[in-house]
Formats: structure tokens, sequence, C-alpha cells
């Protein structure tokens, strides 16, 4: 159990970062 909290843990860690740099590339294409 433990170990499953802590992968779905990391997956949403995961796609965080994925949104930030996916917010970066918007906004250097927009310019």
């Amino acid at each position: 159990m433990a170990k499953q909290k802590i992968r779905i843990r990391l997956k949403a860690y995961e796609h965080g970062i994925l949104d930030q740099s996916a917010d970066k590339i918007v906004e250097t294409a927009k310019r």
C-alpha cells in the first residue's frame, strides 16, 4: 500500500513539473 501511495505521489509530482514546463513552452511560443 505504501509503495502505491509513493508511486501516485511521484506521478502527481511529475505531472506538476510537466505542467510547469508546458506553460513555459506556451509562454515562449506566444512571444
